[in-house]
């Protein structure tokens, strides 16, 4: 902190500590400042006891259809199907910062608040980075509920008998593998392979895909047309650009649609959510002692809502 002594009296963060832990606390106070754009596509759950671990079925409403049956028949009953469920493993995270007494009284830029403010945002961007983990790696591994990725050709419906469903397309983003993002939300199906068709709201882009994203969804004309021809796509799609994407791959992009919490299937299951709090030291001459935490598991079951791209 930089020595401001404008008259004698006045008290500063150098001479009295408090101050510096008030604007600390007022400052977590106002840590929403920074929270990324992946949030809204996961379903965010409070955990209350029961361990380090969460289990979620993907148990869904869908039965089978009504068959036709005269009264003088059996009458057919059904179940849903059990669905793949999940375990989530909560993980801790935490980030302490010290001040001393000599560091107050020698700083002269500031540098303890803006640590403070640092360590504040930095909680933020572990949640963003986690998020866009899911998606960097959407096209492999076997993290699904289904032990697939989240974005694969053959995922096996919840009900096997009924076959597969398909969220992964490819190609670099043009006007036609938009249609195919398009035509896989349309043709999405149910647990018993009945139409269950997605509406797209989002166009989830990497910089790199900014402004062909833009050319696509915002130009009167069609990007690729050399005849001037109209869009149709104006208005049917928001361009959403996520930096945290494009670590893996700048070419990936995604359409996102309208299903709303279970639904969605990208999940944050949360135990303790991010809080600030004193670590109290027996050390004099440690003044300011804090330190963050929060225990939580970011993951997906099974996701319908997300229809990927591998860009190639």
């Amino acid at each position: 902190m930089a020595n401001y002594f404008t008259d004698s009296g006045i008290v500063d963060t150098n001479s009295n500590p408090q101050l510096l832990n008030i604007a600390i606390e007022t400052m977590w106070n106002r840590r929403n400042e920074f929270v990324g754009n992946l949030a809204p596509y996961f379903n965010e759950e409070q955990k209350t006891g029961g361990g380090l671990t969460h289990q979620m079925s993907s148990v869904g409403s869908a039965l089978p259809l009504p068959q036709e049956n005269q009264d003088t028949e059996a009458l057919p009953y059904f179940i849903t199907a059990p669905g793949y469920p999940k375990t989530f493993a909560l993980l801790s995270y935490r980030s302490g910062i010290r001040v001393t007494d000599t560091q107050m009284k020698a700083d002269r830029f500031d540098k303890t608040m803006f640590t403070v403010s640092g360590q504040l945002k930095s909680a933020m961007q572990k949640d963003e980075y986690l998020r866009a983990a899911i998606f960097n790696g959407a096209f492999t591994g076997t993290d699904g509920a289904d032990s697939l990725s989240l974005c694969n050709d053959s995922h096996p419906h919840e009900n096997v008998e009924r076959g597969t469903w398909d969220n992964a397309s490819s190609g670099a983003l043009t006007g036609a593998t938009l249609q195919a993002l398009w035509l896989l939300a349309d043709q999405m199906t149910n647990e018993q392979g009945d139409p269950d068709p997605v509406e797209l709201k989002d166009l989830l882009v990497p910089p790199a895909l900014r402004q062909k994203a833009m050319e696509l969804t915002k130009s009167e004309k069609r990007a690729e047309d050399a005849l001037n021809g109209k869009t149709v796509l104006i208005g049917t799609l928001n361009v959403v650009v996520s930096h945290y994407l494009g670590l893996s791959s700048s070419v990936q992009h995604f359409g996102i649609g309208n299903r709303e919490s279970y639904n969605k299937g990208l999940h944050q299951i949360t135990l303790i959510p991010w809080n600030l709090k004193d670590n109290s030291p027996s050390n004099a001459d440690i003044v300011v002692d804090k330190r963050i935490k929060a225990v939580y598991a970011l993951g997906f079951t099974t996701s319908k809502n997300v229809i990927g791209s591998t860009g190639a």
